[in-house]
C-alpha cells in the first residue's frame, strides 16, 4: 500500500497543476467587425469575461472585440486597490511594450455611503465579471498577456490572446 503513495502524490501534484494553466486563444483581426483595411489607425475594443478568485485562480475568455477607425487619446484612470489586472502588449518589433493597469473586476474598491450620510471605501466581491480593454492596433501588434496581480502572490499570468 505505502508503495503507491509516491505516485498518487505525483498524480494528484499533476492534476492541481493543470487547472493553473492561464487561458489562451487566438484573434484575426482582419475578420473582425469595422475593420477597414483602407485606414492607417485603429482602435481594439476587447471585453473579457472573468470568473474564478483573484491572484492566478481566474479563468479568463474573449467575449467580444470589435475594431474601430481612429486614433486613440491617453484616457488612463490611476488604480489605486492592491488587486489589479495588468494588460502589456507584446510587439514583433522593437515597439515600447507599455502596461495597462485596470481594476480587478472581481475584487475593487466602492465609495458607498453609510447611514450618516459619510461616503467611504468598501472592498466588493464577485464572482463573475467583465473587463473591457482599449488599445491602439499597431501593425507589429503579436499579442496581449494578462496578469492577475494581488499583494499575496504578485504577478500571475492569467491570459494570452495572439493576434494573426
Amino acid at each position: 500500500m505505502l508503495r503507491f503513495l509516491p505516485t498518487a502524490a505525483i498524480a494528484l501534484v499533476g492534476l492541481l497543476m493543470f487547472g493553473c494553466k492561464s487561458g489562451r486563444s487566438v484573434l484575426v483581426v482582419r475578420d473582425l467587425p469595422n475593420y477597414d483595411t483602407r485606414s492607417s489607425d485603429h482602435l481594439l475594443f476587447l471585453n473579457f469575461r472573468i470568473s474564478g478568485k483573484p491572484g492566478g485562480n481566474e479563468h479568463v475568455e474573449l467575449a467580444s472585440a470589435s475594431v474601430a477607425n481612429g486614433r486613440m487619446k491617453n484616457l488612463a484612470y490611476p488604480v489605486h486597490f492592491p488587486v489589479q489586472i495588468k494588460a502589456i502588449p507584446r510587439y514583433s518589433t522593437s515597439a515600447l511594450e507599455r502596461e495597462m493597469v485596470f481594476e480587478h473586476p472581481l475584487h475593487r474598491s466602492v465609495e458607498v455611503s453609510d447611514p450618516s450620510g459619510h461616503m467611504r471605501r468598501e472592498e466588493m466581491r464577485a464572482n463573475e465579471g467583465t473587463l473591457m480593454i482599449r488599445m491602439p492596433l499597431d501593425s507589429g501588434l503579436n499579442r496581449l498577456e494578462l496578469f492577475s496581480v494581488t499583494p499575496e502572490k504578485g504577478s500571475v499570468k492569467i491570459y494570452t490572446l495572439s493576434f494573426n
